[in-house]
């Protein structure tokens, strides 16, 4: 499918795009007077992937792949496969005569309708996903919304051939296409981890085929779409890079203006439908948000399924990421006043709630607490038990204090011993006003300032630890863990 020409204009041959990370808005759409623009070609791919459950960053893709995002050259001529396998406008819709009949297809309406093409090539796909499981692999558990899980579809769509197949060749179809995805959504292209996978070819064949064992395969990772919130959906402002904002801007452009910078992890409320600008290489949308009272556009890009708190008393942008951070991972929470209390000193049993959840720990049933100062039905018993038995919290004299504030020399060694498999090493000591060498923990707290984690000097160890220190210390661990 993917190489095509315009019927009348062997000269009009494949279209290379280039697709720079942002780039600006603007009517690109070829000439001809049936030739949508860019944007409306965008609304159509999107709607139509939402009708038929697949997810617009697929099927934009495909679209763009296959033509360049285009149904018509600039005389006017539908573009054809340069093949000459029947491949048909924009989502070079390829069946014989008799698939057409029997599907009930109207040739002239694929070749004249930018609509129907694109509704033919949306059904083409479902199709090929319905051969999960059998024909070709499923992927993870088969979540519609998830891009990962969309990758044999979309090799089908393209011909279950052997040029698509990765350990033959460098450079296939499907992975072109998730390169697009990555590129034309703001994403990183290492995002992603396609499924590995072996085919099989019988005598002097091309077309794949595979073995039981590898009809069912998964990706450790997974990315969900973002472009299918709707009106009233609870959501968030997310990037990659911590401590950056988000562009809040005036019209659904790159080149709008800028009405603010968004915190990341700020509660949002989405508006309305998904909206484009007419650049065929901006495959993100924008959504309408409410904003400080302000009506603005976010690109989908920056835009995460989730409800976070707005609370009351966090404000500095550093801390409203690390509470959000944490609390859509479910490590945190704050008070049924909307409140988090930031200031406030973190008890042991607190703190050892939050390392448990993030480091997913467990604790075997029959493993009986050692710490004699908390009996099984006082609060926090599991939790100390977890992470006693994990040696994170051992306490002394048979006594894990779990209702005793944290100091900051008792979190450098928690912090320490939690992620010291992912800490960098150092040889270095530093030399802090307060801390002597030989301090109990001075190599905890020096793993600490060496690996980035704080830049206090003094480091003040016997000071208790509140809620807000202890959330910033442990979205740092965890983000150089990641």
């Amino acid at each position: 499918m993917k190489k095509w020409f315009a019927a009348a204009t062997l000269a009009a041959a494949t279209v290379l795009v280039s697709t720079p990370a942002l780039a600006e808005d603007e009517d690109t759409g070829t000439p001809g007077e049936e030739e949508l623009s860019y944007k409306e070609k965008k609304d159509l791919l999107t709607e139509t992937a939402l009708d038929h459950d697949i997810p617009p960053e697929i099927l934009k893709a495909i679209a763009y792949e296959e033509t360049g995002m285009r149904q018509f050259d600039e005389y006017g001529n539908t573009i054809r496969n340069e093949n000459e396998d029947g491949g048909i406008g924009m989502m070079q819709v390829t069946l014989n005569e008799d698939d057409l009949e029997n599907r009930q297809v109207d040739r002239e309406r694929l070749e004249r309708d930018t609509v129907y093409n694109i509704e033919i090539g949306a059904e083409l796909l479902n199709e090929k996903w319905d051969w999960s499981g059998n024909i070709i692999p499923s992927v993870n558990d088969g979540d519609r919304e998830i891009l990962e899980n969309w990758y044999f579809a979309v090799l089908a769509y393209n011909g279950l051939d052997r040029r698509n197949d990765p350990i033959e060749n460098s450079s296939t179809y499907q992975d072109d296409l998730y390169k697009t995805i990555a590129e034309a959504n703001l994403l990183e292209f290492e995002s992603f981890e396609l499924p590995e996978f072996e085919a099989e070819y019988r005598d002097d064949e091309n077309r794949m085929r595979f073995a039981d064992e590898q009809l069912h395969l998964t990706t450790e990772q997974t990315t969900r779409s973002l472009q299918i919130f709707e009106e009233g959906d609870k959501v968030y402002s997310y990037s990659e890079d911590a401590g950056s904002t988000i562009n809040f801007r005036e019209e659904p452009t790159t080149s709008s203006r800028i009405l603010g910078d968004v915190f990341l992890y700020t509660p949002l409320s989405v508006e309305g439908q998904l909206e484009h600008d007419d650049n065929r290489d901006n495959h993100f949308g924008y959504y309408p948000f409410y904003y400080a009272d302000i009506h603005g556009y976010m690109a989908s890009s920056y835009v995460r399924d989730g409800e976070v708190t707005a609370f009351s008393d966090v404000q500095r942008q550093e801390l409203v990421e690390a509470v959000g951070f944490l609390e859509v991972r479910d490590i945190i929470s704050g008070y049924p006043d909307g409140t988090f209390r930031p200031n406030e000193p973190i008890l042991r049993r607190h703190a050892a709630s939050m390392l448990s959840k993030a480091l997913e720990l467990n604790v075997p049933d029959d493993y009986e607490l050692k710490a004699t100062d908390i009996e099984e039905d006082d609060l926090g018993y599991k939790t100390m038990k977890t992470v006693e038995y994990h040696g994170l919290m051992t306490g002394s004299g048979e006594k894990i204090r779990p209702n005793e504030n944290m100091t900051r020399a008792q979190m450098a060694s928690v912090l320490a011993a939690a992620f010291e498999d992912k800490l960098p090493e150092y040889s270095e000591d530093h030399e802090f006003e307060d801390i002597p060498s030989d301090f109990w923990n001075y190599d905890a707290i020096n793993t600490l300032y060496q690996s980035g984690l704080t830049n206090q000097d003094p480091y003040r160890p016997g000071e208790d630890v509140t809620r807000s220190q202890f959330a910033l210390f442990l979205q740092r661990a965890m983000l150089m863990e990641e």
